[in-house]
């Protein structure tokens, strides 16, 4: 793929994000965050139609079930500090504690009554759809700092880090792939085998319903 094209395709892919995918109601329990597919995926927070956080993961399940705990994710934290930093019992959090009681029952019922969530799966891309989104729209919760310098779209980048990055993939490749997966290579070993990234791995996997057909 040219710099055209993969603009081209990240563009279809915001269009997609922004236009086409539902606002979800957030209900913060366990059965509303399994209801999301296990799969790699990028997603907006949206408070009162605006967008404040981007988020990319390899797992929109798993992310959505962080999203139940303070410590867990980074957007509970920021809009909390954001709405009830003067609050007499306001303690800043972090990775490792809470708010007090009283806040974290304001920020759950904030949370559910001013925020939705939309999402795509993506596969390749989605941390290029993600800082492509938060330089486009500057959302208050989400940290610039985590995105570092910008990453480079050329695909002779790519495949400095995964050889075999955008490229598609052949049936000896699935082939050879089932196998391994059989032997018990883990996502890491099949990531360096195949020169492409953990994400490319596990949707590969996902789509050739392997964990369903052996049972892992």
């Amino acid at each position: 793929m040219t710099k055209t094209q993969i603009e081209e395709y990240l563009i279809k892919l915001e269009n997609e994000l922004l236009n086409n995918s539902e606002k979800k109601k957030i209900e913060l329990s366990r059965n509303w965050a399994n209801s999301f597919p296990n799969a790699s995926a990028v997603y907006i927070f949206r408070e009162d139609g605006e967008i404040c956080y981007v988020g990319e993961t390899g797992s929109i399940q798993g992310r959505m079930n962080d999203i139940l705990n303070t410590k867990n994710h980074t957007l509970r934290r920021n809009l909390g500090n954001h709405h009830f930093s003067e609050l007499p019992n306001y303690e800043k959090p972090s990775s490792r504690k809470g708010f007090c009681e009283e806040i974290e029952n304001l920020l759950n019922e904030k949370i559910i009554t001013d925020l939705t969530v939309s999402y795509i799966l993506v596969d390749l891309g989605r941390k290029e759809l993600e800082e492509r989104l938060y330089d486009k729209f500057a959302p208050k919760y989400s940290i610039k700092g985590k995105r570092g310098t910008k990453k480079s779209y050329t695909l002779d980048d790519k495949r400095l880090e995964n050889k075999n990055a955008y490229q598609p993939w052949k049936q000896e490749d699935d082939d050879r792939l089932e196998l391994l997966f059989c032997e018990g290579k883990t996502i890491g070993e099949l990531s360096v085998i195949f020169g492409r990234n953990n994400g490319a791995i596990r949707s590969r996997i996902d789509k050739l319903e392997l964990r369903e057909k052996y049972g892992r």
